[in-house]
């Protein structure tokens, strides 16, 4: 750990998962950065009532965190309307970028390693001035993505990863959040083909937030990396995890694998200026998120226009009408 003179201000984003945020800060507290920093912890207010019970207790919990002497100063945003998770994390982001030229979040959902702000403070430092670089990740996919023969503790990717990220004001603002030129890349077959084989779950990502309108952060970020041809830094070892698979997170359903995802404790990894791009890494993280039921499947049902046919044999199987008979 190298002496950084101004540490990077950490942000949590929360909604109505107490126990979530709980253990969040538990982890983050473990790190021996942890008194040096500052934590701001943003709380979107309840969509309904039948919300306004357990956000209030996660804004008393975040109040009571103040004396707990964690952290070097704690700060809660709390909205007074509700803006839904994209929105409210924009205007943290902004909030924070007003004071700060750098800053590290997550979610509620994640817990993290020991070694967590050691290791993206010095990311953050090393490669400020490495503008291939737009942020600096903490997880790594579960699958052994990295070949025995890779040599640094550290790697480039063509995706962004939201589970644990630190990222520059610079490269914060040079983000267009509003997708110009979406159109004509939809139409382009040899874009599409190159986006694709970064990972193939990008793509849908992308689709919902313009044909729907859903903003999904990293499915902009990952196109905006891709017009930009940035990269995002990630360790070998996850020093982030995400808890949220247990099927109460808005984007995760259930998935066992992410969700006892192992936490690397006492890991940092060394860091190198210049780190090389490998190709057989993004290619293995290409095949890591290959999903067959979504990337082979799912594109032929729309082609023959049987997707309406498959969901409602779907919804059959699922909730079986009882035999009239039965008894």
């Amino acid at each position: 750990m190298q002496a950084i003179k101004n540490l990077a201000p950490v942000l949590i984003s929360v909604y109505d998962r107490l126990d979530c945020l709980q253990n969040a800060i538990e982890s983050l507290a473990k790190n021996t950065l942890a008194k040096q920093t500052d934590v701001f912890i943003v709380s979107d207010a309840p969509y309904s009532k039948e919300f306004e019970i357990p956000v209030q207790k996660v804004r008393d919990y975040i109040i009571s965190l103040k004396k707990s002497f964690y952290f070097k100063n704690i700060e809660g945003i709390f909205w007074e309307s509700n803006k839904g998770s994209f929105q409210s994390g924009r205007d943290a982001f902004d909030y924070l970028y007003s004071k700060y030229d750098r800053v590290i979040s997550f979610e509620d959902d994640v817990i993290v390693s020991n070694e967590f702000l050691n290791y993206m403070n010095d990311a953050l430092q090393l490669y400020q001035d490495d503008k291939r670089i737009i942020s600096i990740a903490s997880n790594t996919h579960y699958h052994k993505i990295v070949p025995k023969s890779y040599p640094y503790e550290v790697f480039l990717l063509k995706m962004y990863s939201p589970w644990g990220v630190g990222m520059w004001k610079d490269r914060y603002e040079n983000i267009d959040w509003d997708l110009e030129g979406i159109q004509d890349f939809f139409k382009d077959k040899k874009q599409l083909k190159a986006f694709n084989s970064i990972s193939r779950h990008l793509l849908p990502i992308l689709e919902d937030t313009v044909k729907n309108n859903k903003k999904h952060a990293d499915g902009i970020i990952c196109y905006n990396m891709f017009q930009q041809n940035t990269f995002t830094l990630y360790p070998i070892k996850p020093l982030s995890v995400n808890r949220g698979y247990d099927g109460r997170g808005e984007h995760c359903d259930f998935n066992d694998n992410w969700q006892h995802q192992q936490l690397s404790q006492d890991f940092c990894p060394k860091l190198i200026k210049n780190i090389p791009y490998c190709e057989k890494i993004g290619e293995n993280q290409a095949w890591a998120f290959y999903s067959y039921r979504r990337d082979f499947v799912h594109p032929i049902l729309v082609k023959l226009k049987l997707l309406p046919l498959a969901k409602k044999i779907k919804i059959l199987i699922k909730n079986p009408k009882k035999d009239k008979n039965a008894r």
